[in-house]
């Protein structure tokens, strides 16, 4: 077989370019950490990597929507202990006016701290987020939700004919997709919070939370007669309020709860992308600075002979 010097000259160049190629990839798997650079290195692995990837970010997608639903359910919990309390102190009170040893003026001064924490009441039915919206008003986040009337001339009893505050929101409970096939609640309409009381057995007692304070209210402030059945009507209803509230947050807990247990389980999975991602994708230091110094001295040497070669010539020897 003749070789000519132009086969020596592409022969040495092909060589040495495909070690120079070897050097590169290696090189920059070194710097990258990963050995998979392009899917040619390797399709099968590179196109499990594709799939983990896209299934790690839906889940980090459903831990975050997670942690915001988490965040959401804790400031409503916060807010309906607050109502709670308040409650609380609504029934010592109306049982303190409930005796018969009061005076007029002593039952007026009863009244008065009603009234404050009326007004507090309606200022937590009205709590807005941190990002402005209102978290009683149902879908209509952006609209206040509750509004007092006022009347000259108060009636006998307030009730859900003839309310003491108007509500603007809907009945509606925003959720959001916490997993793959489960939507949940993050939040409460003031509806059924505040104006649908029911009472133990699960009935509406036919008086929003702020009817049966304001009642309570009137019957001792001197706005009209004061009326032990009325009194007795006021506590049965606070009481049945404060049974209400206290459902609505036993919900709300049992949410978050829930919660706790698919972040959990959503972590777990996602240490498993991230481990399987590690084993298709992470380098083997120490396999690779094998194959770098193994390609470098097949470049070295390669140069050399090629340098070697290139020099031969008839008239050396001449």
């Amino acid at each position: 077989m003749r070789v000519s010097t132009s086969m020596i000259f592409n022969s040495g160049t092909i060589g040495m370019q495909g070690r120079q190629s070897d050097l590169y990839k290696v090189q920059n798997q070194l710097s990258t950490g990963r050995k998979i650079l392009s899917p040619e290195d390797d399709p099968i692995g590179a196109s499990e990597v594709l799939q983990v990837t896209q299934s790690k970010g839906v889940n980090k997608q459903f831990l975050d929507n997670q942690a915001n639903a988490q965040s959401q359910l804790t400031y409503l919990e916060s807010t309906l202990g607050s109502v709670g309390d308040a409650l609380l102190r609504v029934g010592e009170l109306a049982k303190q006016g409930d005796s018969a040893s009061l005076n007029a003026a002593q039952r007026g001064m009863i009244a008065a701290e009603l009234k404050g924490i009326q007004s507090n009441l309606v200022g937590l039915a009205n709590t807005q987020d941190g990002t402005g919206q209102y978290i009683f008003a149902g879908y209509k986040s952006t609209t206040k939700p509750f509004t007092p009337i006022t009347q000259t001339t108060p009636p006998a009893t307030y009730s859900l004919g003839n309310t003491y505050v108007t509500y603007s929101g809907d009945a509606g409970k925003p959720t959001l997709s916490v997993t793959s096939s489960k939507d949940m609640e993050v939040a409460e309409n003031g509806l059924d919070v505040f104006m649908q009381v029911k009472d133990a057995s699960g009935n509406v007692t036919g008086r929003s939370l702020f009817d049966s304070i304001q009642n309570l209210i009137n019957n001792m402030d001197g706005s009209l007669p004061y009326s032990a059945a009325t009194q007795a009507q006021g506590l049965a209803d606070v009481s049945s309020a404060l049974t209400h509230t206290l459902t609505v947050r036993a919900s709300v807990g049992a949410r978050q709860n829930s919660l706790d247990g698919l972040t959990s389980a959503g972590e777990d999975v996602s240490f498993l992308y991230d481990s399987r991602l590690s084993e298709l994708q992470d380098l083997d230091y120490t396999e690779a600075v094998s194959r770098f110094t193994n390609y470098k001295s097949q470049l070295e040497a390669a140069q050399l002979t090629f340098k070697q070669i290139s020099q031969l010539s008839l008239f050396n020897i001449l």
